[in-house]
C-alpha cells in the first residue's frame, strides 16, 4: 500500500508530536504534515532521498503543530495549507473536499472539526493523517459536548468511509487503521 510514496515519521517540536514527510517517488516533490518543529534529521533525510519540499499541511492551529512553520518557510520555498481560520500564516485556506497535488500524489482534504473549529485531515494512497482528531483508541479533546459530537460525526463521515485497511497516522501515539478504529475505538460505539 505504501509502495507508491515515500513516507517517514519524525518526532518534532518542544512538545513532541508526530510530523510526517510524504513525497512522490517519481518527482521527489514532498510535503511535511504538521510542522511542529524542524531538526537536522529531517534535513538529512531529505538530502539522502533527494526530496524537494514544496508544501506544508497543517491539521489544526494549535502551537505544537505550527511551532516549526517559520523555520520550514525560511529554509524552503513552500506553500502552506490549513483549515480556514486555523493558521493566519498559512498561504492557503481549506474547507475540506479540496485536492492538492504533490508531484503525482493527490491529497484530499477532509474536514474533521471538533478538536478545533476547522480541523483538516489529509488522505493520500491508503493513508490518512488525522492530527489530533483521531488517535489509536481515542479522539482529541474538545471544548464542549457539541464540539465532541461534531468531531465524532465528521470522523464517521469522512474517515470511516475510507477502506478499513487505510492506515491512520495521528499526531500523537502509534499509527492504526480505519478498520481498527471503526470497530474498537470506544468513542464510536
Amino acid at each position: 500500500m505504501l509502495d507508491n510514496l515515500i513516507l517517514k515519521r519524525f518526532t518534532v517540536g518542544s512538545f513532541p508530536i508526530n510530523g510526517y514527510l510524504v513525497a512522490d517517488p517519481m518527482t521527489r516533490i514532498g510535503v511535511f504534515i504538521d510542522p511542529g518543529g524542524f531538526n537536522s534529521e529531517i534535513e538529512a533525510f531529505m538530502k539522502e532521498r533527494q526530496i524537494i519540499l514544496r508544501y506544508l499541511f497543517i491539521t489544526h492551529g494549535h502551537w505544537d503543530h505550527t511551532e516549526g512553520l517559520a523555520e520550514f518557510s525560511s529554509r524552503y520555498q513552500v506553500q502552506s495549507y490549513a483549515g480556514d481560520g486555523e493558521v493566519s500564516a498559512a498561504s492557503h485556506s481549506l474547507r475540506g473536499g479540496e485536492t492538492i497535488e504533490v508531484g503525482y500524489l493527490r491529497f484530499q482534504s477532509l474536514p474533521t472539526p471538533g478538536h478545533t473549529p476547522c480541523g483538516i485531515s489529509y488522505y493520500v494512497s491508503g493513508c490518512v493523517f488525522t492530527g489530533d482528531a483521531l488517535f489509536c483508541g481515542t479522539v482529541g479533546g474538545t471544548g464542549s459536548l457539541k464540539d465532541a459530537k461534531c468531531q465524532i460525526n465528521h470522523i464517521r463521515k469522512h474517515i470511516f468511509s475510507l477502506p478499513d485497511e487505510t492506515m491512520v497516522f495521528p499526531a500523537h501515539g502509534p499509527m492504526t487503521t480505519v478498520g481498527v478504529e471503526k470497530y474498537t475505538n470506544p468513542f464510536f460505539r
